[in-house]
């Protein structure tokens, strides 16, 4: 796995939320899909630490002092199957050092498939409380009835632990009577994660010997948590990422709240279907509504396409070149291109197991292409 150091995605400037070229940059070069982690919670707890652990030691930035060491969002890319992991180191929210600012908490629910909340020692009720409040900044998203935040597993994560936990504690905290604020709080949680989208986690000090054993039970959970982001049915890329961060800013800076629906419009609408049309010219993908039925073009789908080989002259199943639009078949293919081959549509290079035939066109297409034309990739 590559290590890389962090880049700021947002900062502050004189309490106004500043999007950082820097880590724009890093997004938007990214193809998708894009699997993004958000390490929320307390102050000083080792979210930097943890954060660092997922993409190499030292790619965040972390010590030991009262003063909060991130402010806003600091972000790393790494590649990891089936595209990218984004992986969110966010300022905490009640260091009484640092004063926490709700954008952050808005940018986590919004862009991170994977919440990590994170307290350091034990889970206290203060530690709960904290979280509840981020659930209470999300009333910034305003959905207006069309639109949904995407589905969010919440990993809850005792820092440093100092006390023996049970698999089930957060269920118990959760579901324990401790007069009507407490449940009120209790209720907010539960209802944004509901028992299949949350877990918990304790992970001791580093210099115990349970540690690894804990760490790597934490990992796996969060590498598992981490899937692909999503607006609707489509898989994200990094430049509607950008675009959405920046509409995300604007928003808040200009009407106090983020309108869901608003930023589907702008994303897919500003940010995919018209460059899209562009692309479907240029990549003569345009071919899908040549002689083509509308029953045949409503069942476009991936699967076997069978014909006759250019090359071993055999009819067999196999794909046409998107360069010079001959067939050749499977075999053939493995000859010429044993590793990798072309998307249709993008144009770039995937290894085989990255992509299908789809039967429409006759060509292969990386799997992020066909779910951004809206094609069941099962097969």
């Amino acid at each position: 796995m590559q290590t890389l150091a962090s880049v700021p995605l947002l900062k502050f400037n004189h309490d106004q939320p500043t999007l950082c070229e820097e880590g724009l940059a890093v997004i938007e070069a990214l193809p998708g899909p894009l699997c993004p982690v958000a390490f929320v919670g307390d102050g000083r707890s080792g979210k930097s630490y943890l954060a660092s652990k997922v993409v190499g030691a030292g790619a965040f930035k972390e010590d030991d002092s009262d003063e909060a060491v991130t402010e806003g969002i600091d972000v790393v890319a790494i590649s990891s199957h089936p595209g990218h992991l984004l992986v969110f180191d966010c300022e905490g929210g009640n260091n009484a050092m640092s004063k926490s600012h709700s954008i952050v908490t808005v940018v986590g629910a919004l862009f991170a498939t994977a919440l990590i909340f994170v307290t350091d020692g034990k889970a206290s009720e203060a530690a709960i409380e904290a979280l509840a409040r981020m659930l209470e900044e999300r009333s910034l998203i305003k959905c207006d009835g069309t639109g949904s935040l995407q589905a969010q597993t919440l990993l809850f994560v005792v820092n440093q632990s100092r006390l023996r936990y049970g698999e089930d504690a957060l269920e118990k905290i959760l579901s324990a009577d401790h007069g009507e604020e407490r449940k009120e709080v209790r209720s907010l949680i539960s209802k944004a994660y509901p028992e299949h989208q949350r877990d918990f986690f304790t992970v001791p000090v580093d210099n115990k010997s349970e540690f690894q054993e804990r760490w790597e039970k934490l990992h796996e959970a969060i590498r598992a948590a981490a899937v692909p982001l999503k607006m609707g049915k489509l898989w994200m890329t990094g430049p509607q990422v950008v675009q959405m961060l920046r509409k995300v800013e604007q928003e808040l800076r200009t009407r106090g709240k983020v309108s869901l629906p608003s930023l589907h419009r702008h994303v897919i609408l500003d940010g995919w279907l018209k460059p899209t049309v562009g692309q479907v010219l240029q990549s003569r993908m345009d071919k899908l509504w040549e002689n083509v039925s509308q029953e045949e073009f409503s069942a476009q789908k991936v699967g076997s396409v069978e014909g006759h080989c250019s090359e071993c002259k055999n009819s067999k199943k196999g794909w046409l070149d998107p360069d010079v639009e001959e067939f050749f078949c499977e075999d053939c293919w493995r000859k010429f291109s044993p590793k990798v081959l072309k998307c249709c549509f993008c144009g770039n290079f995937f290894p085989w197991m990255i992509g299908r035939v789809e039967q429409v066109t006759k060509m292969w297409h990386c799997t992020d292409c066909l779910m951004q034309l809206g094609i069941d990739i099962t097969d």
